[in-house]
C-alpha cells in the first residue's frame, strides 16, 4: 500500500471541538470568525447577534479544548481546567472576555466559563485551577448569557432618542425613603466636560438625599436588597441602550464577587452625548414657553465634579512619605 499522510487524533478531536461551536453559532444566529492564522490561544471570536437581527459589535474571544482528558478532575460544580501560566497571563490581560468550552466529543456536549473573569475575581490567586460548571452546557446557553461580560444584557434596546429620555424619567423606584429616578442617576452623574459618566453608591446616596429634601421628608434614605437592585439597573440600561462604553466585566466582580455597587467613570458613547443634547434641547423649548425659568449659569445636564475625599487618606500621608524614605535610603528593593 502506498504510504500517505494520517490525520492524527487530535487535529480531530480539536475539529470537533471547532465544529461544535460553529453549529451554536449557527443555531443561535450568532457570527463566528475562526483564527485563521496566529492562534496562540484564541480560536476565534464570536459576536453577538440580537433578536432584530443586529450585529452589535460586543464580542467574546473563544478557546476550545476537545477531549475526555480535559474532564477527568471534577470539582463540587464540574471540572477543573488547570491552564499554563502564559495562558494565565494572557487570558487575563486578553481585551475581550474569554470564553473557555471543554467539549466532551463522546456525548457531543460543550461547557463553559469565563475564563478571564474567572482570573480577575479577587480568590483568582488562590486557584491553580478554572472551574467549568456542568450546568453551563453551551448548546443550551442563551446567547445573552454567554456575552454577559461583555456588556450585553437582556433588555430591549430603544433606538429613538426622545424614548429613552422618557424611560429615563420614567423609571422610578417607589419606595417612599428611597425616591430616585434613573434620569436623576444620569444627571447627577455627568462629568468630564458632559462627555462622561460618574456612578458609584455616594451618587446615589446624593441623588436621593436631594429628592428628600425636596419633598421636605423627614425620612431617612433606606437602601436595602431591592433599592440596590434598582440603583444597578441604571447600569445595565446605560448598557443597553448603548449610552456609556462601561466594562461591565469589571462591575460584575464588585456586583457578584464583592457583593457592592460598582464605582466607576465612563465615556458617554455618540448616543450618550445625543441624549445630553436632547435633554439641553428640551429644557430650552420649555424655557422658551415659561415653563421653566432662566438660571444663570446652571442647566440640567451640566458637568459635575468628582475627587478622591482626602479625609479618607490624609493621616497616611506621613507614612507614604516615610515609605519612600526608607527605600531610598536602602537603594532599592531587596
Amino acid at each position: 500500500m502506498t504510504e500517505l499522510p494520517k490525520a492524527g487524533v487530535n487535529y480531530i478531536q480539536e475539529r470537533r471541538g471547532i465544529a461544535a461551536l460553529q453549529s451554536y453559532a449557527a443555531d443561535r444566529g450568532q457570527i463566528w470568525r475562526e483564527t485563521g492564522t496566529g492562534d496562540v490561544g484564541i480560536d476565534g471570536l464570536l459576536e453577538f447577534v440580537n433578536t432584530q437581527g443586529f450585529a452589535t459589535g460586543r464580542t467574546v474571544a473563544i478557546q476550545v479544548k476537545t477531549g475526555r482528558t480535559y474532564f477527568q478532575n471534577q470539582s463540587p460544580v464540574g471540572w477543573k481546567y488547570y491552564p499554563e501560566n502564559k495562558h494565565r497571563n494572557y487570558w487575563e490581560q486578553f481585551p475581550l472576555p474569554v470564553i473557555l468550552v471543554l467539549h466532551d466529543s463522546n456525548n457531543r456536549k460543550s461547557y463553559w466559563v469565563d475564563a478571564r473573569q474567572a482570573l480577575r475575581v479577587p480568590a483568582s490567586e488562590e486557584r491553580a485551577f478554572i472551574d467549568a460548571p456542568k450546568t453551563n452546557v453551551l448548546e443550551l446557553t442563551n446567547p445573552v448569557d454567554l456575552f454577559e461580560t461583555a456588556g450585553v444584557v437582556d433588555q430591549t434596546f430603544v433606538p429613538e432618542m426622545v424614548h429613552v429620555l422618557r424611560q429615563l424619567v420614567m423609571t422610578v423606584s417607589n419606595k417612599p425613603a428611597f425616591p430616585l429616578s434613573y434620569f436623576d442617576l444620569f444627571t447627577h452623574g455627568l462629568t468630564n466636560i458632559c462627555r462622561s459618566i460618574y456612578y458609584g453608591t455616594d451618587l446615589i446616596c446624593n441623588a436621593v438625599t436631594s429628592n428628600l429634601t425636596a419633598q421636605q421628608s423627614t425620612s431617612g434614605i433606606s437602601m436595602g436588597p431591592s433599592e440596590q437592585e434598582f440603583a444597578f439597573g441604571f447600569v445595565k440600561f446605560l448598557l443597553a441602550q448603548n449610552l456609556a462604553q462601561i466594562d461591565y466585566s469589571d462591575c460584575l466582580i464588585d456586583w457578584v464577587d464583592r457583593m457592592m455597587q460598582p464605582h466607576f467613570v465612563a465615556p458617554l458613547t455618540s448616543r450618550g452625548r445625543a441624549l445630553v443634547e436632547l435633554i439641553g434641547r428640551e429644557e430650552d423649548r420649555f424655557v422658551s414657553s415659561g415653563t421653566m425659568p432662566v438660571e444663570a449659569g446652571r442647566r440640567v445636564a451640566q458637568e459635575g465634579y468628582f475627587e478622591m475625599v482626602a479625609a479618607s487618606y490624609v493621616r497616611r500621608w506621613p507614612r507614604i512619605n516615610h515609605f519612600q524614605d526608607v527605600l531610598k535610603k536602602e537603594g532599592g528593593f531587596q
